[in-house]
C-alpha cells in the first residue's frame, strides 16, 4: 500500500492544524504502521540541545495511538511505558514509528520507537495499553475534532473500505 496522510485535528498539541503552540506533526500510514517526522526547536528542550522527555513521550503516545485508526478503533491511553535510550537532539530530523502488537476486544497493545532519522540511531521506545472508546463516544468526539474533520470522515470511510476488501 502506498503511504497515505492521516488527517490532524484542530487543537491537538501534537497534530493540531490550528494550534499555534503545537508541533503540527503530520502522520502517515501504510495500513500497518504509522509514522511522523519532526525537527524540534530549542523551545522544546530540557537540557541544552536535548529534546524534553515529556515531548518525546507525547509524540510516541500520539503516534502509537494512531495505529488504532487502522483497525477502525479510537482509543485512550491506559498505560504508556517509555524507555529513553539516548538524548534526542534539538534541530535534527527525528522519526517516530508505531505498530500494533495485540488487538483484544477490550484493549489494544501497541509499541513505537523514536529514532534519529539522519543516523538511524534509536533514541527512545515505548509500549502501551490502549482502551477503545465506545462507538457513541467515538462519533461524538469525531464531530468535535475540528481541523481536518471532513478529511477524517473521508479517511475513515476509505480505511473501512480497504479493511473490508482485505
Amino acid at each position: 500500500m502506498q503511504p497515505r496522510r492521516q488527517p490532524g485535528s484542530a487543537l491537538c498539541f501534537i497534530c493540531g492544524t490550528q494550534n499555534p503552540r503545537g508541533l503540527g506533526a503530520v502522520f502517515f500510514d501504510d495500513g500497518e504502521r504509522v509514522w511522523t517526522e519532526l525537527t524540534a526547536s530549542e523551545d522544546l528542550q530540557s537540557w541544552p540541545s536535548v529534546l524534553h522527555g515529556g515531548i518525546i513521550s507525547s509524540v510516541l503516545d500520539e503516534t502509537i495511538g494512531r495505529v488504532a485508526f487502522l483497525h477502525d478503533r479510537w482509543v485512550q491511553t491506559a498505560k504508556l511505558e517509555v524507555r529513553f535510550t539516548k538524548p534526542a537532539p534539538i534541530g535534527v530530523r527525528l522519526r517516530a514509528e508505531a505498530k500494533l502488537d495485540r488487538n483484544h476486544r477490550r484493549l489494544m497493545e501497541m509499541s513505537g520507537t523514536l529514532i534519529n532519522a539522519e543516523s538511524g540511531e534509536l533514541l527512545a521506545s515505548a509500549s502501551g495499553t490502549f482502551v477503545p472508546l465506545p462507538d457513541a463516544a467515538r462519533n461524538a468526539l469525531a464531530e468535535q475534532l475540528g481541523g481536518d474533520f471532513a478529511a477524517w470522515e473521508e479517511w475513515l470511510t476509505t480505511n473501512r473500505s480497504l479493511r473490508s476488501t482485505s
